[in-house]
């Protein structure tokens, strides 16, 4: 398969704990619900304070994006959308990078973990990608755990590259190669 001729990845993905779907409209007051919360926003460039309407434009967005650029699944727990998953495709360079939010009362749960390991499994299976990427900013620790338990590793330290409400922070970019995802103990397992 060449790069130019990427299948779709699948709208839904299910894991033991939650729905991984696309987002509707109708999901911007659980969005609010959990950005309103300024520790969820603490290392994420959306404005502060959160309100509804920005909830609606964060929504749409998300359901009006190019799913050959970019790919993007509401989280949904017990009927409600608890955060995001996104991968932007770089169809050139043959790679994929991840991103993601959780609301706050379910950090620490490994939900995060469940739900961008079942997107990564897809993106390898289905699309030729050679790499996936994903950064963070150096003090968000919750967020380089995730990334280190995904079995990815960490490949550079970008010194004062983030600035966010008038803070400067190094980022960290981690990488997860196609032959090291084969390596991991759930690689090619289904979701």
């Amino acid at each position: 398969m060449t790069t130019g001729d990427w299948p779709p990845l699948p709208e839904t993905i299910h894991t033991p704990r939650l729905l991984l779907r696309q987002f509707s409209l109708a999901d911007a007051e659980d969005v609010f619900a959990y950005r309103r919360d300024p520790e969820v926003g603490r290392f994420i460039p959306f404005r502060q304070p959160f309100e509804r309407r920005h909830a609606d434009v964060f929504v749409a967005t998300q359901v009006l994006a190019d799913p050959c650029e970019r790919c993007v699944w509401a989280l949904e727990q017990k009927g409600q959308v608890v955060g995001g998953v996104s991968l932007e495709l770089d169809r050139r360079m043959a790679r994929a990078e991840l991103g993601y939010e959780l609301a706050r009362w379910l950090w620490g749960r490994g939900l995060m973990v469940e739900a961008a390991s079942a997107v990564i499994d897809q993106a390898f299976d289905r699309l030729p990608i050679i790499k996936l990427t994903a950064t963070a900013t150096a003090p968000n620790v919750r967020s380089t755990r995730v990334l280190e338990k995904l079995g990815m590793r960490r490949e550079a330290l970008l010194r004062q590259h983030w600035v966010h409400e008038g803070r400067v922070l190094d980022e960290v970019r981690y990488g997860l190669l196609r032959e090291e995802w084969k390596e991991l103990p759930a690689a090619n397992s289904e979701p």
